[in-house]
């Protein structure tokens, strides 16, 4: 096993590197009265959503997790990168390779990720779905609810769209290049972390070029044991942009994450006995590359822009003990173009989005050890998505009664998936949307939706084969080992999703004095679907197993993927905030139900009653900011399996950022996470999450 020591050179290089990402000054405030949370009125969600409306007009439930809110919080892994979008919940435990994304009862399948409007792909059950370093974002935006009309496929639960740093983030004005510096430490898992990165602009160029380098061991859980997690990651990003004319710019980018790591074969167990799960060396590679081309010149039916993108992604390990080595590729290519038009329609502003999209997913398993190198559970295929869509953005004047924001679209997809395990499959959807926001007053707003979505089956259920898990003899025991076998299923038929949502905002100015503002939006929704997509597990010991001689034949049964008839998913979220001066509190609250509607069980990826509630206080003066955290689940019991219960728990952060110099730009963050060391899991983790943690941070940045 890997120890966390290094060469000293090693070590140094860390502690000379900085985080290219965050910018150091503690959060600013336009006025006494600006919100600055993700969920805040006057936040333009405008890459996921592809509209100009705020937060607060918006007909749907949207959020930002700005710079300011990054450079607080310093996110190691995707749980603390996500853990404030209500709704969404990151499980798989606390390893990076096993977390994995759900979102208002729906799987990784069915939530789009995007990193500067390139799709991410990549899904495994046990291997993480998006490789990405925190420290190399300056934005992450989130749509909850359908966003198929937009998106196509994939989207039935929303999108998650993430916005790596751009030179403009960090540079002031009067500034036309800098440099940043950072290095970070967390008890935890005794991780060291180190970044650096140059930046500026020279007349119609600018760019940013930023490294970030991590080394951290096994994770000391809240139950008080450890999990093997050693690792050592190192992540790059090299972007830059450049305008051609007065009307046109150019940007390219390349964003690189390589991960080496000695742990189990399922990143989301333990290091179980018997050889079931063992130890093994797992390198995780992934690049993305992409050029994106903007025109927008002085017409306002012309705001175009279109997206080439091409992302490699690999998980590759070896077992020495048996001399074993697997491998699961998922390349993606692909390409968006959209516009946007602005005109006058009678008395009416009106804004049409027009797109049209096609991106190709090509996936290769190996596994050394089976007689035709194909990996169980990772079939080599192709799939091939075409999409076209339309949004329309506008508002109405109802006089007296207010006004009302109508967002209709529309989008239809063919798709086709291939592979040598067994026959094509393929289809074609149509996902409409409508939804609108009646503005009652300037403080009052009513909102509503109603979309259907579409999820067309992956190369990984549609074509499963080989083993699935293998399990000691139940009579003979270890070494002797039995399998549970998958079984191909190609004519899968994609989900359908119909969703509705009805939802209110509401923004008061002087609730208790004249810099006070309080802030509330939220809402309750409804999901049918038909045709659900759901890997069954018949684990069955045949009767040949008892009887001599005992393994001819002997299984444990077979795993399959199969449509369900239909399911129900239903749930709230409500997100608020107060801020009075150098105080702020906000929170967010909600919950998922689900069940098969013909057997009455629970199914979907659902969460009890849980949320957060943030506290922060400013000491201007002094350069100081202070806050808390508080998160909290109640008991979750909604499953079949009494196993995968758990209790509620409630989880306290504690952190500070201090800028010590008036005139030098450096920030010192510190923070203790899990203060009373909880012992607390994740709905559907299986496995402890990380006890107490001390953390801290030092940036420094430098413009001229």
């Amino acid at each position: 096993m890997k120890t966390t020591s290094s060469s000293p050179a090693r070590l140094a290089a860390l502690l000379v590197s900085g985080v290219s990402t965050f910018a150091l000054s503690a959060p600013s405030f336009a006025n006494e009265n600006e919100v600055p949370t993700s969920e805040a009125s006057d936040v333009i969600v405008v890459t996921a959503t592809k509209t100009q409306l705020t937060n607060f007009d918006y007909p749907g439930l949207t959020s930002a997790i700005t710079l300011e809110t990054l450079n607080e919080e310093r996110p190691t892994d995707l749980v603390e990168l996500l853990e404030n979008i209500p709704g969404l919940e990151v499980a798989g435990g606390p390893r990076r390779t096993g977390q994995t994304i759900s979102l208002r009862g729906f799987g990784r399948e069915s939530v789009t990720l995007l990193v500067d409007g390139a799709r991410q792909n990549f899904d495994s059950a046990h291997d993480g779905v998006l490789f990405l370093d925190p420290s190399l974002l300056g934005r992450v935006e989130s749509v909850r609810g359908s966003a198929a009309a937009l998106y196509g496929s994939g989207a039935s639960g929303g999108v998650i769209a993430f916005e790596t740093l751009e030179a403009d983030d960090v540079l002031t004005e009067g500034q036309t290049y800098g440099a940043r510096a950072s290095v970070g430490y967390r008890s935890v898992n005794e991780e060291t972390r180190g970044s650096a990165a140059v930046f500026g602009e020279a007349g119609a160029f600018e760019g940013i070029a930023a490294i970030s380098a991590r080394q951290s061991g096994d994770i000391a859980l809240g139950s008080g044991g450890d999990l093997p997690a050693d690792d050592e990651v190192f992540s790059s990003l090299l972007a830059g942009e450049v305008d051609l004319n007065e009307s046109i710019e150019l940007e390219l980018g390349w964003l690189s994450f390589r991960n080496s790591a000695i742990e189990p074969n399922n990143g989301q167990g333990g290091s179980l006995v018997g050889g079931l799960n063992p130890l093994v060396d797992k390198d995780v590679k992934s690049d993305s590359f992409r050029a994106t081309l903007s025109v927008a010149p002085d017409n306002p039916l012309i705001d175009f822009q279109t997206t080439l993108y091409h992302n490699i992604g690999e998980v590759d390990e070896t077992d020495p003990a048996i001399n074993r080595f697997i491998e699961r590729d998922l390349e993606t290519t692909g390409i968006r173009a959209e516009n946007r038009a602005e005109f006058t329609f009678g008395q009416t502003d009106v804004a049409l989005l027009v797109g049209a999209e096609w991106y190709e997913d090509e996936q290769t398993g190996f596994d050394s050890n089976t007689g035709n190198n194909q990996r169980g559970g990772v079939p080599s295929g192709t799939t091939t998505f075409t999409g076209a869509w339309a949004q329309l953005e506008t508002t109405l004047d109802l006089g007296p009664a207010g006004q009302l924001i109508v967002l209709p679209g529309v989008r239809f997809d063919s798709f086709e998936s291939s592979s040598d395990v067994g026959g094509d499959n393929d289809d074609d959807a149509v996902s409409p949307r409508i939804a609108a926001t009646w503005a009652v007053s300037d403080q009052v707003r009513f909102f509503a939706s109603w979309a259907e979505a579409f999820r067309a089956p992956s190369l990984n259920e549609l074509y499963l084969s080989d083993t699935h898990f293998s399990l000691p003899h139940p009579v003979l025991g270890f070494p002797t080992f039995i399998t549970n076998e998958f079984i191909a299923n190609p004519n899968l038929k994609p989900e359908d999703t119909e969703t509705f949502e009805v939802g209110v905002a509401f923004i008061e100015d002087g609730v208790f004095g004249t810099d006070d503002r309080f802030e509330l939006k939220g809402a309750i929704f409804q999901t049918d679907a038909t045709d659900l997509i759901n890997l069954e597990v018949d684990f069955a010991f045949s009767p040949t197993c008892f009887a001599p001689p005992f393994f001819q034949p002997c299984s444990a049964g077979t795993s399959f993927s199969e449509n369900l008839d239909s399911a129900e998913l239903e749930g709230y979220e409500f997100a608020a905030a107060y801020i009075n001066g150098p105080f702020e509190l906000s929170g967010a609250i909600y919950e998922v139900d689900g069940e098969n509607t013909v057997t009455g069980q629970p199914i979907g990826a659902l969460q009890p009653t849980m949320g957060h509630i943030t506290a922060r206080y400013r000491l201007d003066a002094q350069r100081l900011t202070l806050g808390t955290r508080v998160g909290f689940a109640g008991d979750f019991d909604k499953t079949n399996d009494p196993n995968a219960e758990r209790d509620g728990y409630t989880v306290v952060d504690l952190y500070a950022g201090w800028r010590p110099f008036t005139d030098q730009d450096v920030r010192i963050d510190f923070g203790i996470d899990n203060v009373f060391e909880e012992d607390y899991e994740r709905v559907f983790a299986g496995v402890s999450e990380p006890g107490r943690s001390v953390r801290i941070d030092l940036t420094w940045t430098g413009g001229w």
